[in-house]
């Protein structure tokens, strides 16, 4: 039975990508486990969040949603319609309620078109032949993005970070999306200029009612943008929770050792720093048991060797933790 809260599910999906080898060099001789069997559900018109730190697989993870590359297992329901399922042209017309916006918003942006353009060309792959039709939508977007019909007329290259972020944005919206896939946003944006765009993203969901998924290795700005908050490590997802119980006990130690780089919220009250031993282990050859046992601060001798599932610890705060979960009946 559909839930009608919820417009995305995503249930064990993976991207393993292969590496080449052998005398050929054409055998596939080892998988990185980029994304290693994550789940999660986004609601309408929530902003779920997706955090951890660099190379975790979490920008993995968005392209695979939208299939920008294509997922090895698992399966991604949108609106309960299973988009693994969907050949090229079907999936192209799914396109048109799920965008994506870029980090890096000069690199994703054609330099040698116009912003008109740019902002335009969503509207002719997904077959609006009107070409007054097509004006109407583009002049109606930049009005809500903040950009003039002036600036329509030029290249990127003669916009600012932020301005180059609303052409992003503005091109994202010009289909009128459910869901935005929002990687890394404004991480390459001056901090003056974040603030900017984040409330501008804001404002744009509450007059649109959109649903981002908001992809960022910055927790700060995760606690002012998100409503709910799932944790990355290696390719796979540790905690799920609102992002009151997150940031106020999160429960998985990888989580306690990420929040605990951010300052205090009281000037006067000390907090603790978790270090974290050891490096990230390569997603080539990842540890057996948990994931996160190698580092540790809280490991047992059972996280070597079983690993543990992401299950409810308390109402509606998911964790993948032995610590919070009974063993006995999983040996074996």
């Amino acid at each position: 039975m559909l839930n009608t809260d919820e417009l995305l599910r995503v249930e064990d999906l993976k991207k393993h990508f292969p590496i080449k080898g052998g005398i050929t060099g054409k055998k596939t001789v080892q998988h990185v486990k980029a994304v290693d069997g994550i789940s999660f559900d986004v609601k309408r018109g929530e902003t779920f969040g997706i955090v951890g730190e660099s190379g975790c697989g979490k920008s993995t993870a968005g392209r695979a949603i939208l299939r920008m590359i294509e997922p090895t297992d698992g399966h991604i329901y949108f609106e309960g319609k299973d988009l693994v399922g969907l050949n090229k042209t079907e999936m192209r017309k799914m396109r048109k309620d799920i965008q994506i916006i870029f980090q890096d918003p000069f690199a994703s942006l054609n330099p040698r078109m116009r912003v008109f353009d740019i902002v335009e060309e969503p509207l002719i792959n997904f077959g609006v032949k009107d070409a007054k039709e097509r004006r109407r939508r583009v002049e109606e977007v930049a009005d809500q993005v903040g950009l003039t019909l002036a600036q329509l007329k030029r290249l990127p290259h003669e916009f600012s970070g932020g301005q180059r972020q609303r052409i992003g944005i503005a091109r994202a919206l010009i289909s009128k999306p459910k869901l935005i896939i929002a990687d890394e946003p404004v991480s390459a944006l001056d901090v003056s200029i974040q603030s900017q765009v984040l409330n501008l993203m804001k404002d744009l969901q509450k007059e649109f009612g959109l649903t981002y998924i908001f992809i960022s290795h910055d927790l700060s700005v995760v606690k002012h943008f998100c409503d709910r908050i799932g944790v990355m490590y290696l390719g796979k997802m540790v905690e799920i929770t609102g992002k009151e119980k997150l940031y106020d006990r999160p429960l998985h130690p990888y989580s306690q050792a990420l929040l605990s780089a951010l300052p205090s919220s009281h000037p006067l009250q000390k907090k603790e720093r978790i270090i974290l031993t050891g490096d990230v282990p390569s997603p080539v050859h990842p540890p057996s048991g948990c994931s996160f046992h190698t580092r540790c601060p809280a490991r047992m001798e059972v996280c070597s060797t079983i690993e543990p599932l992401l299950l409810e610890a308390e109402s509606d705060h998911r964790v993948s933790c032995l610590l919070y979960q009974e063993t006995e009946t999983r040996t074996g």
